[in-house]
C-alpha cells in the first residue's frame, strides 16, 4: 500500500503538480492546519513518501504507520504485506564456530549540516527585493505599528531591513523562475511554473552583505510564512558576539528578542524540531548560556513537542536551560501582553553576564541556611494560591525532583535530567510561582522545603 493510499484514508488531499509521479497537499494527521502535508506517491521505489512542514514529521509508508497508528517496525511491516526474516530467540545461544555476530551500533552522534549561500544571480535578485520592500516598509505606518506591539520599534525594523512586499497592483508578484537562477519547473499543462512572491512582511537573512534567505509573513492564506525558493536554511543568529543567546522559533521573535535586550544574542531556528547549522553550533558551543524559549503554544506540537526538543538541547548544549516567556506562547505574544522582555532575559543570564544577579536579593549564604532550617512536613499557608498549592503537592509526590534556583540557574531536575509536564509548566509559566521561586531563600527547592 502507498503512502498515498495511507494518508488518504486520514485526511483528504489534493494534487498540486503532477511531475516526477505527482505531488499531494493536505492537513497533517498529527498536527492539522491545511495544506501542510506534502505527499510523493512516486519516491522511494514506489512506495511513497511524506513530510508535514509544521510537525517535521516524515517517512515512507512503513514511517507513516509507525507515525500515525502507533505501530512498531514489524507490526507495520505485516500490516503492508512485507516479509521480514524471523527473529531469532532471546535466549539462543551464539554458535560456538564462524563468525560472531555483528554488534548492535549505538546511532552516529549528531552532526550539524553547513548552509550554503544561493547563487550570485539569486542574490542579486535578492537584494533588490529586500532594498524596494524596506523602502516601502517605512513608508507603511500600519504594519510599523503592527510590528511595534511585537517589540520590534521601526529603527529595529531598520536593522533586520525588514520590507513590505505591497505586490503590483495589489496582487502577488510573479518572475520567471529563470531570471532568479533557479531550475526550470514544469504544470501539469507543460507550461514554465513561474516563481511566486507573495505580499506580506518581507523578512531577510543577511550576513555580511550576503543574502542568504528571503522569508515572507503573508497577511492571510496558508501558508502564512512562505521561504521565497531559492534560499539557504542557514539558521538565522543575531549578535553572534555575544556570550549568551535565547533560542526561539521565529525569526521576528529572535530580532524583538535582540531590540530589548544588550546582553544576550538571539538564535531563530524556523521550526521547534529544527537543529543549529555547523555556524550557529559552533557559536552556541561557546556560549555562557543558552535560554531555550521554543513557542509552547505552536500548533504543530504544543507543549510536548518543545519539552522534547529540549531533552535534545540538554544533552548537546551544557548551558542550556528551558526559559519559556512568562505569558504567551511567544516573545512577540509576551511582549504585547506587558512582559519585559530584557528582565524577563537578565533573570536567565549567570551573574558574569550582568551586573548583578537578579534571581535572588539575598545573601547566598544566609539562602544556605534558611534552606536547610526549612521545616519538613508544614503544610502550605491557607492563603496560598492555588498553583503554589499544586505545584507543592506535585514535588511532595515526586521527592526526587528540584528546581534549582541559584543566580547562574534556574530549572527542573530529576537526578540530573531535565523535567517536562506539569511541573516545569508551574515553574516556568506561572507567574505566582515564578515569583515565589525566585524569592525564595533555597538554592535547591524541593517539596521538603518549598514551604518557608
Amino acid at each position: 500500500m502507498n503512502t498515498l493510499d495511507l494518508a488518504s484514508n486520514k485526511v483528504k488531499l489534493r494534487k498540486v503538480a503532477a511531475t516526477y509521479g505527482g505531488e499531494w497537499h493536505g492537513p497533517c494527521p498529527s498536527c492539522g492546519g491545511k495544506n501542510r502535508f506534502h505527499v510523493w506517491p512516486n519516491q522511494n521505489e514506489g512506495r511513497g513518501s511524506y513530510w508535514c512542514r509544521s510537525c517535521e514529521k516524515a517517512g515512507d509508508n512503513i514511517q507513516f504507520l509507525r507515525d500515525f497508528e502507533g505501530l512498531g517496525f514489524r507490526k507495520a511491516c505485516a500490516e503492508l504485506g512485507i516479509d521480514l526474516p524471523d527473529r531469532p530467540a532471546q535466549n539462543a545461544q551464539p554458535p560456538t564456530t564462524g563468525p560472531k555476530p555483528p554488534q548492535q551500533q549505538a546511532p552516529p552522534p549528531f552532526q550539524p549540516h553547513e548552509s550554503i549561500p544561493p547563487e550570485d544571480l539569486w542574490q542579486e535578485k535578492a537584494a533588490k527585493l529586500i532594498e524596494w520592500a524596506h523602502e516601502n516598509l517605512m513608508k507603511n505606518a500600519d504594519v510599523l505599528r503592527w510590528l511595534a506591539a511585537r517589540g520590534i520599534d521601526a529603527q529595529s525594523a531598520a536593522a533586520a531591513r525588514l520590507g513590505w512586499n505591497p505586490g503590483e497592483e495589489g496582487k502577488d508578484i510573479y518572475r520567471a523562475r529563470k531570471a532568479w537562477g533557479l531550475p526550470v519547473q514544469l504544470k501539469d499543462d507543460g507550461k514554465p511554473k513561474a516563481l511566486w512572491i507573495p505580499r506580506g512582511l518581507t523578512i531577510p537573512y543577511i550576513i555580511d552583505r550576503i543574502v542568504y534567505r528571503i522569508r515572507i509573513r503573508r497577511p492571510e492564506g496558508e501558508p502564512r510564512y512562505y521561504i521565497l525558493p531559492g534560499s539557504s536554511m542557514a539558521t538565522m543568529i543575531i549578535g553572534r558576539e555575544r556570550r549568551a543567546f535565547v533560542v526561539v522559533e521565529s525569526e521576528l521573535d529572535a530580532i524583538a528578542v535582540a531590540a530589548n535586550n544588550t546582553l544576550a544574542g538571539a538564535v531563530a531556528l524556523g521550526s521547534v524540531s529544527a537543529k543549529p547549522d555547523t555556524d550557529a553550533h559552533a557559536i552556541l558551543k561557546c556560549a555562557l548560556q543558552i535560554l531555550n524559549a521554543l513557542d509552547y503554544g505552536d500548533t504543530g506540537g504544543g507543549a510536548k513537542a518543545a519539552e522534547r526538543a529540549m531533552i535534545w538541547w540538554a544533552e548537546h548544549f551544557d548551558r542550556c536551560d528551558r526559559w519559556p516567556t512568562p505569558q504567551g506562547k511567544d516573545v512577540g505574544e509576551a511582549f504585547a501582553l506587558g512582559i519585559d522582555i530584557g528582565l524577563w532575559i537578565k533573570k536567565g543570564l549567570p551573574p558574569a553576564l550582568t551586573i548583578e544577579s537578579p534571581l535572588m536579593t539575598h545573601d547566598v549564604e544566609r539562602s544556605k541556611a534558611i534552606g536547610r532550617e526549612s521545616v519538613q512536613g508544614e503544610g502550605p499557608p491557607p492563603d496560598f494560591p492555588p498553583a503554589l498549592r499544586e505545584l507543592y503537592d506535585l514535588l511532595r509526590k515526586n521527592p526526587s525532583v528540584r528546581i534549582i534556583n541559584t543566580p547562574n540557574r534556574y530549572t527542573v531536575l530529576r537526578d540530573g535530567k531535565y523535567v517536562g509536564g506539569r511541573i516545569n509548566e508551574l515553574v516556568f509559566r506561572t507567574p505566582e510561582c515564578l515569583e515565589y521561586i525566585l524569592n525564595h531563600p533555597a538554592e535547591e527547592i524541593s517539596g521538603a522545603n518549598m514551604i518557608v
